[in-house]
């Protein structure tokens, strides 16, 4: 029993130095597995950052064309909602005028946006800023609910009476 002891031992220690010997002269297969998916990790991160910059490039490219586009469109959209709102003065002005009240009938056709609206009240002499009017009718509030008509305005009322109106809500 002796001798199977020793034997035994002899056994546990060559394996020992075996394994021992093993990780001393031969690279470690998981640190070289490591290292080569740490390169892939840096290649993928290089062409992340590649693709991004086009994506970036890209949308600012997209932007640059949308904003030409809106430009395009809110020039059209200008000239003809100049031609869907139609203003006219009332007879009645050359008589209000020595009062300095001016009266006019604005025409409000379907897409016409809230800035043509400003601009001709403006236009008009209706409001002294057409922008505050703007502002003022992008209130969700207001800017849901313009209804498309005629309608008649004068330049003592105020904003908010002016969108009231364009709105069919009642006037206080």
């Amino acid at each position: 029993m002796k001798k199977s002891m020793r034997a035994f031992g002899i056994g546990v220690f060559l394996a020992g130095a075996a394994i021992a010997g093993y990780d001393q002269f031969f690279p470690d297969q998981q640190t070289a597995d490591t290292r080569e998916l740490e390169k892939q990790i840096k290649n993928y991160e290089q062409q992340i950052e590649l693709l991004n910059n086009q994506l970036a490039k890209q949308e600012a490219t997209e932007v640059v064309a949308t904003t030409e586009n809106d430009e395009k469109k809110t020039t059209a959209a200008s000239q003809e909602s100049t031609s869907f709102v139609e203003t006219v003065k009332d007879s009645s002005e050359s008589t209000a005028s020595s009062t300095d009240i001016i009266e006019a009938t604005i025409y409000i056709y379907e897409n016409v946006s809230i800035y043509t609206i400003g601009k001709q009240a403006e236009d008009l002499g209706i409001v002294k800023n057409g922008r505050e009017l703007e502002l003022f009718l992008a209130k969700p509030e207001y800017s849901r609910s313009i209804q498309k008509g005629a309608f008649d305005l004068h330049s003592d009322m105020t904003i908010e009476e002016i969108a009231k109106t364009l709105t069919g809500k009642k006037v206080d």
